[in-house]
C-alpha cells in the first residue's frame, strides 16, 4: 500500500475517477482488496480514504 501511495506523486492521473463522485481530481487505485482514494491538488496529492473495495462511498461528496 505504501509503495502505491508513493507512486502517486509521479503518476497522479494513473488512477481512475471515483465513480460515485465523478470528479476528475478525486481518483482511486486498488491495492489488494482496498480502494486508495486520493485528491489531486495544485501542489500535492491528498490521500482522503482507504476503504474496502466492496464498499461504496455514499454521501461523502460534501467532504471533498
Amino acid at each position: 500500500m505504501l509503495e502505491m501511495a508513493e507512486s502517486l506523486a509521479d503518476f497522479p492521473e494513473m488512477g481512475r475517477i471515483v465513480p460515485e463522485l465523478g470528479d476528475k481530481n478525486i481518483r482511486e487505485r486498488f491495492v489488494y482488496s482496498y480502494r486508495l482514494i486520493y485528491q489531486i491538488e495544485d501542489s500535492q496529492i491528498l490521500i482522503v480514504a482507504i476503504v474496502h473495495g466492496k464498499r461504496l462511498l455514499i454521501n461523502v461528496s460534501e467532504r471533498f
